[in-house]
This record gives structure tokens, C-alpha cells and sequence, in this order.
């Protein structure tokens, strides 16, 4: 039902049914994130000061080791643009050095610096302090499969990956 209001914007209904929301799986995806993600800040980066972005980056770093921001952005979920502007902090900020990759000196080599590496020693145990609240409860075997079940989904999401690439 709709009604008017003094002939602007218009009250109404619920215009998707409830059932149709729930089975909707981006909003618990995007509820779940958006918590970790909160919590992240707040209790893991804030006593740093360090931005969720530069976190993102400098923890693909320490993961993969020294590599190119396209392997990142590749990898992960961080946009190319706002990667790229991470990295010129991070460089500033003396937490990371780029250099020529000598292979293709078109691209340049992202490492950690000792300041960097000991940002990520502060911070990681932190970080997985922070998943073990959330997970503290789950078996094993359901903690797997979330993780595969997770992994199933991506895997399926990939394709939308591919066709913005290609068009």
C-alpha cells in the first residue's frame, strides 16, 4: 500500500518480501564483515594507528612474501587505486620499500622494512586473538566447514570477477 505524504516522497510497504531478504546471502556476508571489520579497527589497528588499507596491504606482504601490489590486488579484495595510494604511505611512513623488480623494470617490488616487520609482529597476534573470540565456540569439524563452504562460494563468485574483466 502506498500513501501519499503532502504530494512528495510517498510511504510504502515493503516493497521485497522478508523471505526473499533472508535467503539473500550478501547481507549475512556483509553483516559478518562489517563486524570483524569494525572490531578490527577498534581493537587490533587503533593502538597503531594504523589504517584498515595499510593493514590489508602490509598483511599481504608478510603473507606472500615480497612481491608486486598487482599480486595483491590479485589476491585479495584491495582496489588497485587505493593499494597503490597504501603503498606510497606505507613507504613514507617507512613500513615498506618498493624497488625495480630486475626481471620486468616496469614493475616495482613490494618488501617489508624492519619497521614493518615488527608492525606486523605487534599486530598479528592481536588480529588472530580477535578470530578465536568469534570461533572460540565452534568444533573443529564446524570451523572446517565454514571454511570450505566459504571456499565453495568464492569459487562459484569468481566468475563475476571474469566478466567485468573481459567487458
Amino acid at each position: 500500500m502506498i500513501l501519499p505524504i503532502l504530494g512528495k516522497t510517498q510511504l510504502h510497504d515493503a516493497l521485497i518480501p522478508y523471505d526473499d531478504v533472508d535467503d539473500f546471502i550478501i547481507l549475512r556476508a556483509r553483516a559478518f564483515t562489517s563486524r570483524i571489520r569494525r572490531a578490527m579497527i577498534r581493537d587490533v589497528l587503533q593502538p597503531d594507528n594504523v589504517p584498515l588499507i595499510e593493514w590489508q596491504l602490509v598483511f599481504s606482504v608478510a603473507r606472500f612474501g615480497t612481491c608486486h601490489l598487482a599480486k595483491i590486488t590479485q589476491q585479495t579484495s584491495l582496489d588497485p587505486a587505493h593499494g597503490s595510494r597504501a603503498a606510497a604511505s606505507l613507504e613514507k611512513k617507512g613500513l615498506i620499500e618498493r624497488r625495480d623488480d630486475p626481471k620486468n623494470r616496469r614493475r616495482k617490488l613490494i618488501s617489508l622494512t624492519p619497521s614493518g616487520m615488527e608492525l606486523v609482529s605487534r599486530i598479528w597476534p592481536r588480529a588472530q586473538e580477535l578470530l578465536k573470540t568469534v570461533t572460540h565456540s565452534m568444533k573443529d569439524d564446524d570451523l572446517a566447514e565454514v571454511k570450505r563452504l566459504l571456499d565453495m562460494i568464492n569459487d562459484a563468485a569468481k566468475h563475476l570477477d571474469e566478466r567485468n574483466d573481459n567487458g
